[in-house]
């Protein structure tokens, strides 16, 4: 037992990791009991021993019909289809081109760990009995390389873990030290360690033993991590620098003069990582990052007369799910297993012919013999059935409540497992189904956060992991992948001098979750779609990139044709490079000063016309006033009836004409003549 074992050993770091791991077993030893039977139950394990005992006796039924993990794959489905992703956002000394890369090393590092493996296992333990874990660790990149890369690791048995039972954050940040228990072959142990040390000890708890735990063939070895702290003295300058007690020591050495304005006492944390028996240390190193890397995923976290307590899907559903058990054996029972009504007979009545009446519930005999008389001599009547109704209608009631009661307990209802309800509207469907979605939503968001914590696992590692010039192959968004050069200087494309410094900075982590960027592409192709069907010119503009968002062989080459066949306008417009502010602004002005000119030249243009108008209407009066006089004479001066008529006509003519010079329609030249004559 541990305290054996801690007898046994002189070395302080054995005798202070059993001691912790004891207080984490004994704090952890009725969650873990409890969550062992959950999961368990989960797994289809749902009758208590002794019932399952007593009906085998007996040859009855234990009928199981696990309604659960349809409801727990309703949230970690969820979870698969809407993961969430890191954000890295520069802050102090940061660009954003070099958190883009950062982002880029995050999206490649989950890809070549296949994360989502882990992520996915921990949810489903998470959702099952409260409690998932993953974990963050580092490698070699080949056998003949010394640069390492980061990689995340599932969990797989999260009653392997053994966190600090002090800590109080809901992602475990706090906590001072951590354990992962595993077991080895006997021979490998003693092969890869030298181990010969293997008195009968055990670190051990419930719900991460073997059948053959005490077996000679196994040793059980643990990682244990820990927190050391360090005190020291810093000190803030004149000039916004920050410095240590060695820093100031070395530049009073070097005589160089500084101003201290402020100072303060802090904590230096590293984290140290062994690996354990509980006789000896088989292994320590410095771990690189400044957080223990492993992430724990919670479910419902309570605080309960000072003791953690942590609950799944599974710990308000057991009931009902025994229920519906119980409830479904005994509908079995009473319509196929339920023993034939017996016959009743006088005594005597089956005399000589007693294997027919022995058999008669078990095979159909076309007539059965019987004595009419007793074994007195009395006549008696002929056996009758003992026939019973069974109470089916009242055992279906009981299946059916229990299956609402799951629903219930799971806040998991039909709209949400794709049952027909009496919405109409697609509106309300979407809200009925979003309902499960809302009652378990608590599950999907510290999925997220245990995410996050990741992300800040990973910002704090990778200016240490790499921290020297290499190429690396970082992955964008869209799944396209593409290799750069960090913490060394290199020429863009554009003749530029640039670098990405890893080990320079400081950045933030946010977290988004939403259908992943494949689905996104999908749902867009599909709405471009329908937009071009409402107006089919948009292929002719943008084609190109409806088709690259298909999923189909072959898109992108076709993209790639359609985008030679765009207007010239439109690959101008994609091909200028993006303007900067300073460019925006002279673009501005010049097209103001334009604006100016034109405005004051159309301005003149128009007082021009203004008066050349004016001028025309003027001289126009006077010539038809002209003409009026003329006709006028020339009326007096003839004589006749037939001339008075047309000189009065062509007067008429001309002083209706008076009355239009508002359009400023000068005389026909056909008039002119006829006036003339």
């Amino acid at each position: 037992m541990l305290e054996e074992a801690i007898s046994l050993t002189d070395n302080k770091t054995i005798k202070t990791a059993l001691k912790r791991f004891k207080l984490a077993e004994e704090a952890e030893s009725d969650t873990r009991k409890r969550a062992l039977e959950e999961l368990k139950f989960r797994a289809g394990d749902q009758w208590p021993d002794n019932i399952k005992q007593e009906r085998a006796l007996q040859h009855r039924p234990c009928i199981t019909i696990n309604q659960l993990p349809k409801f727990i794959r309703q949230v970690t489905n969820d979870a698969r289809q809407n993961r969430p992703s890191i954000k890295v956002l520069p802050t102090a000394d940061a660009t954003q081109e070099t958190a883009e890369i950062i982002n880029g090393m995050c999206r490649q590092i989950q890809s070549s760990s296949q994360a989502d493996v882990a992520y996915d296992t921990a949810c489903d333990m998470q959702a099952s009995i409260g409690l998932g874990y993953f974990r963050v660790l580092t490698e070699y990149c080949y056998d003949d390389s010394f640069d390492q890369e980061i990689k995340i690791k599932r969990i797989k048995n999260p009653f392997t873990v053994y966190f600090d039972p002090s800590c109080i954050e809901h992602d475990y940040s706090d906590a001072k030290w951590c354990f992962i228990v595993s077991d080895i072959p006997k021979d490998d142990f003693i092969n890869d360690y030298d181990g010969n040390k293997t008195a009968d000890y055990q670190m051990a708890s419930v719900g991460n033993t073997q059948p053959d735990w005490m077996n000679e063939d196994f040793i059980r070895i643990a990682e244990y991590f820990r927190i050391e702290e360090t005190h020291k003295k810093i000190f803030l300058l004149d000039d916004k620098r920050v410095i240590d007690e060695d820093d100031k020591k070395q530049l009073e050495e070097a005589g160089i003069e500084f101003n201290i304005v402020n100072e303060r006492d802090t904590t230096v944390k590293k984290v140290v990582w062994s690996k354990i028996t509980a006789l000896e240390e088989l292994d320590k190193q410095d771990w690189a990052g400044n957080f223990i890397p492993v992430i724990p995923v919670l479910g419902e976290d309570y605080d309960i007369d000072g003791k953690r307590v942590i609950r799944g899907m599974v710990s308000d559903s057991m009931d009902a799910q025994r229920l519906y058990n119980y409830n479904s054996t005994a509908f079995t029972e009473a319509l196929a297993l339920a023993p034939k009504a017996p016959f009743i007979m006088a005594e005597g009545q089956d005399e000589g012919y007693e294997r027919f009446w022995d058999n008669a519930n078990t095979k159909a005999y076309s007539r059965l013999v019987y004595k009419p008389v007793t074994i007195g001599g009395q006549i008696a009547p002929s056996p009758q059935r003992n026939s019973a109704e069974p109470p089916v209608q009242a055992l279906a009631l009981g299946i059916r409540q229990a299956s609402e009661d799951l629903k219930g307990t799971t806040g998991i209802y039909d709209a949400s497992l794709g049952a027909k309800g009496n919405e109409q509207s697609g509106r309300a469907i979407l809200a009925r189904q979003a309902e499960g979605d809302v009652a378990n939503f608590h599950y999907i968001d510290n999925l997220s956060r245990a995410i996050r914590y990741l992300g800040v696992i990973l910002v704090d590692l990778i200016p240490k992991i790499y921290d020297a010039e290499r190429v690396i192959r970082i992955l964008h968004e869209d799944g396209e992948s593409e290799l750069v050069k960090i913490n060394a200087y290199f020429e863009s494309e554009k003749g530029e001098r640039r670098i990405y410094d890893m080990t320079t900075g400081k950045y933030d982590i946010v977290v988004s979750t939403g259908p992943s960027y494949n689905t996104r592409r999908q749902e867009a192709a599909a709405s471009m779609v329908e937009i071009t069907q409402s107006y089919p010119k948009l292929m002719d503009i943008a084609g190109d990139l409806m088709v690259k968002n298909m999923d189909w062989p072959g898109a992108s080459d076709i993209a790639e044709r359609l985008k030679k066949l765009l207007p010239e306008g439109v690959l101008k417009g994609e091909e200028e490079e993006p303007e900067t502010p300073k460019k925006i602004q002279d673009r501005m002005a010049k097209q103001d000063e334009m604006i100016g000119h034109l405005t004051e030249a159309l301005e003149k243009t128009q007082g021009t016309i203004d008066n050349k108008q004016a001028e025309l209407e003027s001289k126009e009066r006077m010539k038809n006033s002209e003409l009026q006089n003329r006709l006028v004479l020339e009326q007096m001066k003839q004589s006749g009836a037939a001339n008075n008529a047309i000189l009065q006509k062509q007067l008429n003519d001309i002083s209706a004409r008076l009355n239009q010079l508002g359009n400023n329609e000068p005389l026909s030249t056909q008039q002119e003549q006829d006036i003339s004559q």
